[in-house]
């Protein structure tokens, strides 16, 4: 009975320690400045809650992933968003490299449509006649 249980408990280890997973990592950076480092972007595994947050170099990482297909979504403040496919494989280390281009918003501030004016109505001041005597 104590070799059964030795043994269960053995396989129960096997088990549990070779579950085999990867490694995403990358850098992020702007397309547009000759490839300069992007701070504090984030990057998600889609459709997971799994997401990094690119350090002082702009690199990130994702550990332990199980194998599989999956979608990294590059992001920034002022940036167009970025989806990469991307293929985990066991024990191995996946390097994906995000280049995000800023985005251009337009506003139109000249447009008479955009002006509202509103105009205050006039107060009545009343005088009082005062006498001196």
């Amino acid at each position: 009975m104590n070799k059964a249980v030795s043994i269960i408990l053995f396989f129960f280890t096997v088990v549990t320690f070779s579950q085999n997973t990867g490694t995403i990592m990358g850098t992020v950076s702007d397309i547009e400045l000759e490839n300069e480092s992007l701070l504090f972007a984030a990057v998600q595994i889609k459709d997971t809650p799994s997401v990094a947050q690119t350090n002082f170099h702009g690199n990130y990482e994702f550990e332990n992933i199980t194998p599989g297909d999956y979608i990294l979504v590059f992001s920034f403040l002022g940036y167009e968003t970025k989806e990469i496919a991307v293929t985990v494989k066991d024990n191995e280390i996946t390097k994906i490299n995000g280049a995000l281009k800023s985005r251009t918003i337009a506003i139109d501030l000249l447009s008479d449509e955009s002006i509202v004016t509103t105009e205050k109505p006039k107060s009545t001041i009343s005088r009082r006649s005062s006498s001196l005597k």
